[in-house]
This record gives C-alpha cells, sequence and structure tokens, in this order.
C-alpha cells in the first residue's frame, strides 16, 4: 500500500460510506466507482465465518437491536445493514473488489486475526492475489500480534484514539508500517514523533477537501474518509 507512488493515500472508509451504509456492497462498488485505490473494512469472526460490520450489535429497523453474536448466520443474514442491505461476508467484499484496490481489514474481535490470516493465504496461493494487496490493522495489540506471528510479512497498522499510548512501543512490538490516528489526538508533533521512528501516520475520519488539505499539510501519509472522491 505504501509504494513508491503513494504519495498521500487516500482509503475508502468502509467503503464510500457517506453514499451508501457502510461496510455493505454498494459502499464497496460506490468506492470503486469513485476511483479509491484502497478500501478500510471492519471484520468480525462470529459463527465461523469472517463478517463484514463495524458493530455485533446491529439496529435492524423492523428487528430493533439485534446482538449477532447470539444469532446463527442464517439469522444474520436477514438483518438489514442499512437501506436493506445484508451484512456481507468478506468473501462477498472481496469479489466484488477483485484484487482492483488495496484492502484494509479491521480487527475488530478477539479471534479474527487467525481466520484472516488463513483467508489471506488461500488468497494469495489460490487465486494469485499479490500479498501487499492486503492491509491488517487493529486497536488491539494481541490480535496483531497473532497477526504477525501467522503471516510475517503482512502489512499491520496500530489504531490509536488517545494520546496516553506509548503507541511508538508498541507498533515496534509488532513491526507496525503504521498508525492509524485519530483525528482529535493528530498534530505535528505526534506525525513528527511516528516519522522519526520511520512508522507511517493514517489519520482516521477526515471528511471534507479541506480537512483533508490540513492533515496533508501536517505532513501525514494518509487519510480514511467516508468521501474517497474529496482526496482522489
Amino acid at each position: 500500500m505504501f509504494d513508491s507512488h503513494s504519495h498521500f493515500l487516500c482509503i475508502a472508509h468502509r467503503g464510500a460510506s457517506g453514499h451508501e451504509p457502510g461496510n455493505t456492497i454498494p459502499a464497496i462498488r460506490k468506492a470503486l466507482e469513485l476511483g479509491a485505490r484502497a478500501i478500510e473494512l471492519d471484520i468480525h469472526y462470529i459463527q465461523n465465518e469472517l463478517l463484514v460490520t463495524h458493530d455485533t450489535l446491529i439496529h435492524d429497523p423492523a428487528k430493533g437491536i439485534v446482538d449477532i453474536t447470539r444469532c446463527s448466520i442464517e439469522a444474520i443474514r436477514t438483518l438489514d445493514a442499512g437501506k436493506g442491505q445484508p451484512i456481507p461476508t468478506l468473501e462477498e467484499v472481496l469479489s466484488v473488489v477483485n484484487a482492483g484496490a488495496y484492502v484494509n481489514l479491521e480487527l475488530k474481535g478477539r479471534g479474527t486475526a487467525r481466520p484472516v490470516c488463513d483467508l489471506i493465504r488461500r488468497y494469495t496461493r489460490e487465486k494469485h492475489w499479490p500479498e501487499d494487496l492486503f492491509v491488517l490493522s487493529s486497536f488491539d495489540i494481541q490480535e496483531l500480534e497473532t497477526a504477525r506471528s501467522i503471516y510475517p510479512d503482512v502489512c499491520l497498522g496500530l489504531l490509536i484514539d488517545r494520546r496516553d499510548i506509548d503507541f511508538v512501543r508498541l507498533a515496534a512490538r509488532v513491526r507496525a508500517r503504521f498508525i492509524g490516528a485519530a483525528l482529535t489526538i493528530t498534530d505535528p508533533a505526534l506525525i513528527k514523533t511516528s516519522h522519526d521512528n520511520e512508522v507511517k501516520v493514517l489519520v482516521f475520519t477526515v471528511n471534507g477537501r479541506l480537512n483533508i488539505r490540513r492533515i496533508k499539510s501536517m505532513g501525514a501519509d494518509g487519510v480514511f474518509t467516508d468521501f474517497p472522491e474529496h482526496c482522489i
């Protein structure tokens, strides 16, 4: 993802989630249509399936709040993730991406790293996807450690939303290529500290062309945005 041509990365946050419900197939298709080179997805491992969803509590208009960790896959597939769209599996999303963009998979729940790494191996070996199309990120250092132990060369990102975290030490611990820093804690000092330790900085979630330009002027390496067309 951090190749020589990537001067400033624009990552479609949950797909083009400013246009379509995040983490749904229409959001992924819209991001690709808008020219996004990278797409971020939230991954949970539930009932032996990798699901693309930010939360495990789903607000279904007809069923109310549903805890999908207590549901069968069949029941989960009937839920409305927004505009009548179902919660997709990771494989369904990857079939839409079709190796046409980098895929940043955020490991949301415990026990997600291993099945995600297994899937990456299968896609690179059987479908011949380039390994560097896959990027893994998480707030959970244990999931990142698991991913690193299984897949030594995978690109990892440490996500942070607080300044009281020794992110330099944690990033070094898992050999993270980047930190994903919340917009609320990002400033030039944080970016300099990260760069001084050879770790890139991607900022979430940044919407609006002016905000994106401001973050770029600080020296950040890219942003996660709901509107990828604002920085493409």
